[in-house]
């Protein structure tokens, strides 16, 4: 039987605000990063939302770590207006067994 390794996550979730008809053109480059889990085109004040996942580390908070991501990568995107990141403090999702 094999076992599985145990990796424990850092999960963001990032709103973006970019260039009128950027969406789809900023959308395809967070999505080469392995850290962007999920990219959505979404309705309102902005306009993608990208689900993050970083690994944990025992020296560096998680909010260091995805905030150093956001401004050093996310952020320098030709197109991106401007971010804003949520940091959930406790989740719950469901099993799926």
């Amino acid at each position: 039987m094999k076992v599985k390794e145990m990796t424990r996550k850092a999960r963001a979730f990032v709103l973006l605000a970019v260039d009128l008809g950027k969406e789809e053109k900023v959308m395809e480059k967070l999505l080469k990063f392995d850290e962007v889990k999920e990219a959505h085109v979404i309705p309102g004040e902005k306009d993608l939302m990208i689900v993050l996942e970083t690994e944990r580390e025992i020296i560096v908070p998680n909010s260091t770590r995805i905030s150093d991501f956001v401004t050093n990568k996310i952020a320098r995107i030709p197109g991106v207006l401007d971010t804003e990141t949520i940091l959930p403090t406790k989740s719950k999702t469901k099993s799926s067994e």
